[in-house]
């Protein structure tokens, strides 16, 4: 057969709409391919701009600008911390870190949070005025975004104020904002919320996946949803912090992190299995991403933080000065701050980064399974 006058079921040009679909001239059906996917760095627009960014090509052009530039100030920000805990003498590089680096990273995730959370609230607002076939975003989208806003506030808040309640002391002047008291008050509300955020991502990203969560389900089946998993022993944490701020003993802030180790090692567990049933490269970045964190906050705190305030103790004539727990100490060259530095990045720089990636993963998700169950709602 003459390959010129042969016909072919694929056909780039001289089409027409009929009926709905995409016909030629001769009347022969012709598959219309999608248009190609946005470059990984250019998708990461609807993170800045929102959602349907990455159909313009400006707009994804000006989100991998600010994905690049995020980046870059990670980068500086990681290696002034690296130089500054290696060389001792780096005073100034170290002050910047506490004076800038640090509030103004807890101060950005504190931003983005608040969108995200302005984002859903609009999408809520607008779909309960929609008919019910619509997408529906629930309560849960609100608690998981709401609480990293207010986890990232916490690490904002603390950022500006940093001090140590452990040892009631500070590097600003003493005032009622940190003060022992209202820094472990901001502190406990931040460190809740978290919790809760991510307990309600696991759970929720376990049913979607079909995975198993739940470390202890062998044994405490009826007890292994959310809140025995987590929100128990985060109270349980909270008190304990509470008592080595009113007590003094520090053996209490060491039982703390015991127990938090309890609950990154439920975490590691849960984004274990996730990471197992994992269905794109998103999910498998993000559930990994969750299991490394939770297994660097497990020895983070087995062989940093628990052997720091297992031999801590407040020095007798500073105790001596503290008049209660509203009132901190002032010295802004106590070797304390640099002892301290690693907690004070990873906390209020990586972790409220985290909680913030962790809600805009759980709105995409959520809006991606929504879309695919109205889909087959249709079909």
């Amino acid at each position: 057969m003459d390959s010129t006058t042969s016909s072919s079921p694929l056909r780039a040009r001289n089409t027409s709409k009929l009926d709905g679909g995409i016909k030629s001239e001769d009347n022969t059906e012709e598959i219309v391919l999608p248009p190609p996917n946005a470059p990984n760095l250019m998708r990461l627009s609807s993170f800045w701009l929102g959602e349907g960014a990455t159909k313009s090509p400006h707009y994804g052009v000006l989100g991998a600008l600010l994905s690049m530039v995020a980046a870059i100030v990670g980068l500086v920000a990681g290696t002034l911390f690296v130089l500054s805990w290696n060389i001792r003498t780096f005073v100034q590089g170290r002050n910047f870190l506490f004076d800038l680096v640090i509030p103004f990273s807890a101060g950005t995730s504190l931003l983005i949070g608040v969108l995200l959370l302005s984002r859903l609230t609009i999408m809520w607002i607008e779909n309960h005025s929609m008919p019910k076939n619509k997408i529906k975003f629930g309560r849960k989208g609100l608690i998981v975004c709401g609480s990293s806003v207010l986890f990232a506030f916490s690490c904002f808040y603390r950022a500006l104020n940093i001090a140590d309640e452990g040892a009631a002391m500070c590097r600003g002047s003493p005032t009622p904002f940190n003060a022992p008291v209202s820094g472990r008050f901001i502190a406990t509300l931040g460190e809740v919320a978290l919790v809760v955020q991510v307990s309600i991502y696991i759970q929720e990203t376990a049913v979607r996946l079909g995975a198993v969560q739940g470390l202890w389900r062998t044994i405490f089946h009826r007890y292994t949803s959310m809140p025995f998993s987590t929100i128990l022993p985060v109270i349980f944490a909270e008190v304990m912090s509470w008592s080595g701020v009113i007590s003094g003993n520090s053996k209490f802030y060491c039982a703390e992190y015991v127990i938090w180790m309890v609950i990154a090692f439920t975490w590691a567990w849960d984004s274990a299995e996730l990471l197992n049933k994992s269905r794109s490269y998103s999910e498998t970045v993000m559930h990994a991403a969750i299991l490394l964190g939770s297994i660097g906050l497990f020895f983070f705190n087995a062989f940093f933080e628990i052997p720091h305030f297992f031999k801590y103790q407040r020095d007798g004539t500073a105790a001596a000065h503290i008049p209660g727990l509203w009132e901190c100490i002032q010295d802004e060259s106590s070797p304390l701050w640099m002892k301290r530095l690693p907690f004070f990045f990873c906390y209020f720089i990586g972790c409220s980064w985290s909680s913030v990636a962790v809600a805009y993963r759980f709105m995409r998700a959520f809006r991606k399974s929504s879309l695919n169950s109205s889909d087959s709602k249709k079909a």
